[in-house]
């Protein structure tokens, strides 16, 4: 660690790995023709052998020693928020506050007295600022004084960014993660609430929250009305499906249809649920109401208890909502389903129900054109044996 009688810069960044806030990179010489002291140079040891406090201290005496009249150092510093790393990455990132920083710098010197620029690393930057190439060697901050002294001012400048700003999120505890990603920080991060401003939303962890997508328990009445529901919500929501239809009649048709079911949850990877085929209940909710027209009070008690079914199970689930794939069919009274479906919400139950009106945009032509595209069985009536298209060709559905 000789000095030189020509300048030797030394460049070193803070901040590369942790979830928020800016890269810094620091610049650092010594002026050949006034040196410091050489206790002081004694002091200056790569910045990770040192304590917050000494790191500090080093970094006032670097400051006053940089603004003496004629200076003893020089150095200069580039910061790149979190906004910049998202939009180009953090190694460009980290390219452009070494530029910045090289720049102050070279403000201050001749660059003709320059002998070398060092970095520690191996990203292999070309400055244009620059007249030749800086050499690049993997933990030069521990081999040469310029780099170690450099990440002194990098690190001190950025703990003193991350202090004020967990002064104003003391939740967060920022100043137990200055450097990288700790359980605390990864815990207080489970919601998008929790996401600040300076957080760096295309690093993982942060990334991650912000990709979560809320559950939501799908039930569905006849498979091919429900492909487009799946394919609308699947965007945005984490779907389980729930296959509770016990009006459906005969068995043999209730069957066809749940493989039908089976064979679209296979297709889109939906995970389900298969309810249990209990028509006994079907009939006891009906009951009184059997020659009603369709949409009329028979349907209305069947919508209902279907609903029950899928709220409670939503909510004994821990699931944040639930909706039905009957509102697509134009067969069915789409008022009285969100009518049902309030209730539910009004009566507080834990999983919220979300009125989608799944017949816009064409909706239920485009699900008859998913079943045929991917030949998946399509049924001819509602399901009930009340159906008024229960019967056709003189034959039992």
């Amino acid at each position: 660690m000789g000095l030189q009688k020509k300048i030797k810069i030394g460049i070193d960044e803070a901040g590369r790995w942790p979830w928020f806030w800016p890269v810094v990179a620091a610049c650092f010489c010594l002026n050949p023709e006034k040196i410091p002291s050489k206790e002081f140079i004694s002091k200056l040891q790569d910045s990770k052998k040192l304590t917050s406090k000494q790191r500090e201290k080093i970094f006032s005496q670097i400051v006053t020693l940089a603004n003496e009249e004629i200076p003893s150092i020089f150095f200069g510093i580039g910061v790149v928020d979190n906004f910049v790393i998202d939009s180009i990455n953090i190694r460009q990132a980290n390219k452009e506050a070494m530029r910045r920083a090289l720049l102050e710098i070279l403000r201050k010197i001749n660059q003709d007295d320059i002998d070398s620029v060092v970095i520690d690393g191996k990203d292999n930057y070309s400055f244009d600022e620059l007249k030749k190439k800086p050499l690049y060697i993997i933990w030069w901050d521990a081999k040469v004084a310029e780099i170690a002294w450099a990440s002194i001012i990098a690190k001190v400048f950025r703990d003193k960014i991350i202090d004020t700003y967990a002064c104003l999120y003391p939740k967060m505890s920022l100043e137990n993660h200055k450097w990288y990603g700790t359980k605390k920080h990864n815990d207080f991060l489970e919601t998008k609430a929790n996401i600040s401003s300076f957080h760096r939303l295309t690093y993982a962890p942060v990334k991650k929250i912000l990709e979560h997508k809320p559950k939501l328990l799908l039930h569905v009445c006849c498979w091919p009305d429900a492909t487009i529901p799946i394919v609308t919500l699947k965007e945005k929501y984490d779907i389980i499906c729930f296959w509770y239809d016990p009006n459906i009649h005969p068995k043999s048709e209730y069957d066809r249809r749940l493989k039908a079911f089976k064979k679209v949850c296979e297709i889109e990877k939906i995970p389900y649920i298969e309810g249990e085929y209990d028509i006994k209940t079907f009939f006891s909710k009906i009951k009184g109401f059997e020659k009603c027209k369709e949409k009329w009070e028979r349907c209305q008690k069947c919508y209902d208890f279907r609903l029950e079914k899928t709220a409670f199970l939503a909510s004994e689930l821990n699931i944040n909502y639930w909706t039905t794939s009957l509102t697509i069919s134009p067969h069915k009274d789409i008022k009285k389903i969100f009518e049902i479906g309030e209730k539910y919400n009004l009566e507080n139950i834990k999983s919220q129900f979300l009125a989608f009106d799944f017949r816009k945009d064409n909706g239920f032509v485009k699900s008859v054109e998913y079943t045929k595209k991917n030949n998946i069985y399509r049924q001819n009536y509602c399901g009930c044996m009340y159906s008024e298209n229960f019967l056709w060709n003189g034959k039992e559905g």
